[in-house]
């Protein structure tokens, strides 16, 4: 290996194993400092599978129009889980389609006072597919 190469490996080796573990989990995980608040969302959300056969009824009917439990039967869902695992209707067990959850926060004053405030909502279990709404 040429004595230029060998150099340009040796500088750059560290830098590039550094960005690929960087890359490897994705989105670096919150962390609570002084210029970060962070509010954890896990709890108890309202849950709606969309059941329909096309499974779109939730869309053709904009469920997230109005509150969930305006569109039908809602169940209480802890997150993070497996919505799966959870419930005993043996339709959830191995339902693959459109699932809905809804949840209402109160944030922070500070978060609302100043319009230049970043707010960002990360969603750690969204392994498939996701549309977020707020």
């Amino acid at each position: 290996m040429a004595r230029g190469s060998a150099v340009a490996w040796a500088a750059l080796g560290p830098l590039l194993w550094g960005c690929a573990l960087g890359l490897q989990g994705g989105m670096l995980y919150p962390q609570e400092s002084p210029s970060r608040e962070c509010k954890e969302l896990d709890g108890l959300w309202s849950f709606r599978a969309d059941f329909s056969d096309n499974r779109r009824r939730g869309f053709e009917e904009q469920w997230y129009r109005r509150p969930l439990w305006e569109s039908g039967p809602t169940m209480d869902m802890p997150v993070p889980s497996s919505f799966n695992d959870i419930s005993q209707d043996w339709r959830l067990r191995h339902f693959v389609g459109w699932v809905w959850y809804e949840r209402e926060v109160i944030l922070p004053e500070r978060w609302t006072q100043d319009l230049r405030t970043r707010v960002v909502l990360r969603i750690g279990s969204a392994h498939s597919y996701a549309i977020v709404g707020w």
